[in-house]
């Protein structure tokens, strides 16, 4: 019998960091927008269609741990509109999200847009997400590789209701790498993400 427990003991410990493995893997739909700007060089992203391919990639290795995947519904190029320069006073993701036009927008999946460069890494407070490509950040141990990908995987758990953490080395941390969902963080995405695509999570 103690030579059973000390066995269970040892692969209890071996276990990944993220060995949550969910039932049911849920999938929710995204709509990729590369925005271009002539006028406002800040807004046009030098993102192609295969960087956003790989940039999926490690978001969905990101939220793995919590059983949820984000599946590209289409890429496209959105012509922003026209502004006048951004004043000092400002906030640079209202000047940002003006610029964004929403016609283009998907019924059915989350609209997320790549511009080139803005204060903020990235936001979401309605829709879309919006994602700069030259995030600044600080590095925290087993953080993801694409800080892009990173800033990405962290807005859209703003978009499941997730809030910001403390812990250096969670997901939704600002400023960070880090990429770990605890129990609870997990269980509420799926909740959101169950709601967001008209299903009743279940208790």
């Amino acid at each position: 019998m103690t030579r059973l427990l000390i066995l269970t003991w040892l692969l209890v410990w071996s276990l990944p960091l993220h060995s949550y493995e969910p039932s049911t893997l849920i999938l929710l739909k995204v709509r990729v927008h590369l925005m271009k700007s002539i006028a406002n060089p800040r807004l046009q992203t030098k993102l192609k269609e295969k960087d956003v391919c790989a940039i999926f990639d490690e978001v969905n290795d990101i939220w793995a741990q919590a059983g949820i995947r984000f599946e590209l519904e289409a890429i496209d190029s959105l012509q922003a509109l026209k502004l006048a320069p951004k004043r000092w006073y400002i906030k640079d993701r209202n000047w940002v999200k003006e610029a964004i036009p929403t016609d283009h927008f998907s019924p059915t999946a989350i609209d997320v847009c790549f511009v080139n460069d803005m204060g903020p890494n990235g936001f979401f407070y309605g829709e879309p997400v919006v994602v700069c490509e030259k995030p600044e950040f600080h590095k925290v141990s087993g953080g993801a590789d694409n800080p892009v990908a990173r800033v990405t995987a962290h807005e859209l758990g703003h978009v499941l209701f997730l809030q910001h953490r403390q812990e250096r080395t969670n997901l939704m941390a600002s400023g960070k790498n880090g990429v770990s969902l605890n129990p609870q963080e997990i269980k509420d995405a799926r909740k959101r993400a169950l709601e967001i695509l008209g299903q009743t999570p279940q208790p």
